[in-house]
């Protein structure tokens, strides 16, 4: 908030230029008259009118100067800072306003829709209640509390007052384009095109009715009909940004990439800090198999908005697939992961410390001083075994140097006796894979901030999933046309479940979704959904899949060794297993996955016995054997499913986080 403070009062600075240029050429510059309160107020109306925030502030700033106690101008000083996003302030201004304009909605409304940018829920709700308490036809306050519905994910609860509000404004602009978009979002289509065709009938000369009619045609894949809408759009309104990345956007799914790249340098020469035309150019550059321009596109980009993950993501899945192991750039990529790590370090968060250098060592794999560093978490957070195994790892890739001998050297004193040690085990090395799992996405039609995230998002995810040592999950390529075309995919490549994945957000908030199949039936096993907010939030939402679908999947293990009636077994710390856990041994390959949910079952008669925990190393421990029945049946190779009394829970339910519609949320706000 402090930075985007800074820069929102350099812009008003910068306004203020323009203003003073205003003033003397309106009114000269020998100071004979200066503009009245009025006069400075009616240049901030037009300004904003034609939404330039900065030069209306500026002049509303002018008429307060002139005239403290003007309530009009400091309420619509609110409206503009409101629509910089500056909701703190916009409610401060709010308040002056109210010291001064009497009996008026306005002011409370704006403020409750403040408290909801604020994401002060409660008391957004509060507000707009008290103002239909005196006031019953106020539409404004249903529009606010529609917005919160919206906000919790009550659509069909939005959807009402809206028509509510209809019913009292047949004509509103706001209340027929809320309800297209709301109606489609509930699947109501034709509802939907209705409610835009009355926006168009009434109001055919507003550029906003032809960009939402865009958007919704694009959503339904009629191209042709919404490029003509988003063009007339433009038309109507020529310097229209939102309009010019919409038409973007559809080029780039109608394949027409050097278009895309034409309109994406044109809304870079009217401003070069557009990070979506950024983005968008390196997607189509990609798609042109121009490379290494589109490397120079995320790269620019990101020296913008350093925060933007998703289009560092495009650039390193690109940079990956297509540059050399040896690429110089390799390492200076690298390095912003490592930096970020070394801060979470820091604060002895080392999750997601571990996560950085993970994708610093994708980038540059090379890297001692990522992977040494790497180490010292995995040592800090109580994994020596794993350290030694890191460490062993960069000496066996030709990087010997003393000091990483001399660690080697005293760990591996310190762990002789360990279990590895005694079986002559090296767990860095084992394939400890349980569960096949296949991840799919469906392409949505258009995507307002970053197209391709889908595709993106799967991939990521899949690389996150798969960090855990017990899933192999790969990410499809390219889309799919639907449900049917992932269940025969999976079944074809033997994957144990498949996954729809899903993506959605806004400039300040995410949501991934993803459901599971059981790759044997197709029936749903089970959803997930994680949504966030705030810095770092595609990293933090990735680790968070990535932990609860590990969590929802049973554990299983295999029998590695026997010594007669102990067995080692490679299931350890990492995975979660304790001392005295108790699991059932099952013949080797006739453990099935569940045919309704996240599972695994056996037949009765291909139990042949439990084995116990009884020492507990990181990646594997020894357990005692009690086999079941007369004939000792167990043997190296059987596989492992913990009994349902040594389970913390039978079954893990994971509840979706049904409620963020960020996508929804920012075209609703966005209707002037």
């Amino acid at each position: 908030m402090g930075g985007n403070k800074k820069r929102f009062l350099s812009l008003v600075f910068l306004a203020a230029v323009g203003t003073m240029l205003f003033a003397q050429s309106v009114f000269g510059t020998s100071g004979a008259k200066k503009p009245s309160a009025l006069e400075w107020y009616n240049k901030g109306k037009e300004e904003q009118d034609a939404q330039n925030w900065y030069s209306a502030i500026e002049s509303y700033q002018e008429a307060l100067r002139s005239n403290p106690s003007y309530g009009q101008a400091w309420l619509s000083l609110a409206e503009c800072t409101y629509a910089l996003g500056e909701y703190d302030l916009a409610i401060s201004y709010a308040d002056s306003a109210a010291e001064y304009l009497k009996n008026t909605t306005a002011i409370a409304n704006l403020k409750g829709f403040a408290l909801i940018g604020l994401a002060r829920l409660d008391e957004a709700r509060a507000v707009f209640d008290q103002v239909l308490a005196r006031y019953p036809n106020d539409t404004d306050a249903r529009f606010g509390l529609a917005e919160l519905d919206i906000f919790v994910g009550k659509i069909s609860g939005a959807e009402s007052l809206y028509l509510d509000a209809l019913k009292r404004q047949p004509e509103s602009r706001k209340a027929l384009l809320s309800l297209a978009l709301v109606s489609y979002e509930l699947g109501k289509t034709k509802a939907a095109k209705e409610y835009i065709n009355q926006a168009l009938k009434f109001h055919s000369d507003n550029p906003e009715v032809h960009y939402f009619a865009a958007y919704i045609l694009a959503r339904e894949g009629s191209w042709i009909e919404a490029e003509g809408r988003v063009r007339a759009a433009i038309q109507l309104k020529p310097g229209y940004d939102e309009a010019y990345s919409l038409l973007a956007s559809i080029l780039y799914s109608t394949m027409r990439y050097q278009s895309v790249v034409d309109i994406c340098e044109y809304r870079i020469s009217r401003d070069r800090k557009s990070t979506s035309a950024w983005y968008l150019k390196g997607l189509a550059l990609t798609r042109l198999n121009r490379i290494e321009e589109a490397i120079a596109a995320y790269q620019s980009g990101l020296e913008i908005d350093p925060e933007d993950e998703i289009m560092r993501t495009a650039m390193e899945q690109l940079v990956c697939s297509y540059l050399d192991i040896e690429d110089s750039r390799r390492a200076r990529w690298a390095q912003w992961h490592s930096k970020k790590a070394e801060e979470f370090s820091q604060k002895y968060q080392s999750l997601q410390a571990r996560y950085e250098y993970k994708r610093a060592l994708v980038l540059n794999p090379s890297s001692v001083a990522s992977r040494l560093a790497f180490s010292e978490i995995l040592l800090r957070d109580g994994y020596p075994e794993n350290y030694l195994g890191q460490l062993r790892f960069i000496r066996d890739q030709g990087n010997e140097s003393r000091a990483i001998e001399d660690k080697i050297e005293s760990y591996s004193s310190l762990l002789e006796g360990s279990i590895s040690n005694k079986w002559e085990v090296d767990p860095f090395y084992l394939d400890k894979t349980r569960y096949k799992i296949g991840l799919y996405y469906v392409q949505p039609s258009v995507q307002l901030v970053h197209p391709d995230s889908e595709q993106l998002t799967s991939q990521m995810l899949a690389e996150t999933l798969s960090s855990d040592g017990r899933l192999k999950v790969s990410a499809y390529t390219s889309s799919i046309s639907g449900y049917s075309e992932a269940f025969r995919l999976s079944r074809q490549g033997k994957q144990d479940y498949f996954g729809l994945v899903e993506f959605e957000e806004n400039e300040r908030e995410l949501t991934i979704s993803l459901t599971l199949y059981v790759a044997r039936t197709g029936n749903k096993a089970a959803e997930f959904k994680v949504y966030r907010t705030g810095n770092s939030r595609y990293a933090n939402a990735l680790r968070r899949m990535s932990q609860i679908v590990a969590e929802a999947l049973p554990k299983r293990a295999k029998i590695i060794g026997r010594n007669g009636s102990t067995a080692l077994i490679d299931c350890g710390k990492t995975d979660g297993a304790a001392k005295d856990m108790v699991f059932n041994v099952i013949k080797k390959d006739k453990v099935v996955t569940q045919d309704k949910t996240l599972g695994a079952i056996f037949d009765e008669q291909d139990l042949f016995g439990t084995v116990t925990i009884t020492n507990l190393s990181e990646e594997i421990s020894e357990a005692n054997i009690k086999q079941k029945g007369f004939y000792d049946r167990i043997n190296v190779g059987d596989e492992l499913l913990p009994v349902p009394e040594t389970l913390e829970e039978k079954s893990k339910e994971v509840v979706p986080v049904d409620k963020q519609k960020p996508a929804l949320i920012t075209l609703i706000k966005s209707i002037q």
